[in-house]
């Protein structure tokens, strides 16, 4: 979208004062901060792509088997498990790099993207690496970023965890992630809430070392993964998300957690005879079909139920709820997301389908809710929710 027809979208919106001002409020406390001491140490970590590393060789080529299976058999399937015209845009436009290995079958190419997605130039609707380098250009832009962006949400990570250290916000660069260091812990932008999340989801877990079942659809890179991974130890981990995200996913928690048993899709035939077998599943979509009733104890959803069709997040909520106890869903609260064929995503008082889910929490997700200008934005539209199955 060119800047003529953004100006006149927001004009005809009523939106051009807002805007405005939302633009140019990084800038103006960004040059202002320049003038104010911080005692907290906050470094902002950016780095150049790096080459490829061979040691990960035979992990990507586990990947890339599986990835080139999923895409062979994607169009035969049901247009549920295919990704929505949101997602597939991004797909051609900013993940093409990686699309255009799987075309040339090339591994190596593969693998640089694996190894580089977390400073990739482009969104890839998994991190804001793209806001990390663009402020990193800009010394009131920097400024803003370490003491508002990073420096706020530690203090909510604070505000949330009085007696704990950085340790455990301190999360792996695997993909060349950019980020923060602070007291020499390295962190996303999403490590603050994310790692919050874990320790409440902790709480519908099994905690005296019983196995655990979780299943995530569209865990991104798996960054609440492995927050709540890491502090468990008997576990199966299900992600189940288009080809592309679930490549990221599939080296980041695999190089994350590198003593965990991984089945990548392909490798055997998936079936409720080897969950346990394994500590870190990945697979397609429609494989959830084969995920037996009442064998999860956690869904997780963040931010993309709201970025699929009304038909194919039915689908996923059905099955969440045949399979899984506890459901934690992050999504749209307010406003819906427009797609090519007309449809309009559905919002979070339409997923209780039937009222089949007893409501647990409701809450705003403080993250979108204060990091883009550390204070309040009432126009937040995330809110998320923990469900409990109702059983009949």
């Amino acid at each position: 979208m060119n800047l003529f027809i953004k100006l006149k979208k927001v004009v005809l919106e009523k939106r051009l004062i807002k805007t405005l001002k939302k633009k140019f409020y990084p800038y103006l406390i960004g040059f202002l901060l320049l003038f104010k001491f911080n005692k907290t140490n906050i470094r902002i970590y950016t780095s150049k792509l790096k080459k490829i590393d061979t040691k990960d060789l035979p992990l990507a080529n586990r990947i890339f088997k599986s990835y080139k299976l999923i895409k062979s058999e994607q169009d035969a399937k049901s247009i549920v498990y295919k990704p929505s015209s949101l997602w597939q845009s991004q797909i051609d436009n900013d993940f093409s790099f990686l699309v255009e290995a799987y075309k040339n079958d090339d591994v190596e190419k593969f693998l640089f993207f694996l190894q580089n997605f977390g400073n990739w130039e482009k969104y890839l609707g998994v991190e804001n690496q793209d806001l990390v380098n663009k402020y990193n250009k800009n010394i009131f832009l920097k400024k803003f970023l370490s003491n508002e962006i990073f420096g706020g949400q530690l203090k909510l990570w604070k505000f949330f965890n009085k007696n704990e250290d950085l340790d455990d916000l301190d999360i792996p660069k695997h993909g060349n992630q950019i980020g923060a260091v602070i007291d020499n812990k390295f962190m996303v932008i999403g490590s603050f809430l994310n790692h919050i999340y874990s320790k409440i989801l902790s709480n519908y877990l099994n905690q005296k070392g019983e196995s655990n079942k979780i299943l995530e659809i569209g865990g991104g890179y798996g960054k609440l993964a492995y927050y709540l991974l890491k502090n468990i130890s008997n576990y199966t981990y299900i992600d189940l998300d288009i080809p592309e995200t679930l490549t990221l996913a599939s080296y980041f928690l695999s190089k994350s957690f590198p003593n965990k048993k991984n089945l990548f899709y392909g490798e055997r035939k998936f079936n409720s005879n080897i969950i346990n077998e394994y500590d870190l599943i990945f697979l397609p979509p429609w494989e959830i079909e084969n995920i037996q009733d009442n064998s999860i104890n956690l869904a997780l959803n963040k931010n993309s139920l709201g970025e699929m069709s009304p038909e194919t997040a039915r689908n996923y909520i059905n099955h969440i709820h045949r399979t899984s106890k506890y459901f934690f869903s992050m999504n749209h609260e307010y406003f819906r997301n427009n797609f090519n064929d007309g449809e309009k995503s559905l919002i979070n008082k339409e997923y209780n389908i039937d009222k089949k889910f007893i409501e647990l929490i409701r809450y705003p997700d403080l993250g979108h809710l204060t990091y883009e200008r550390n204070k309040l934005d009432f126009e937040n539209n995330i809110f998320f929710y923990i469900y409990e199955k109702k059983y009949k």
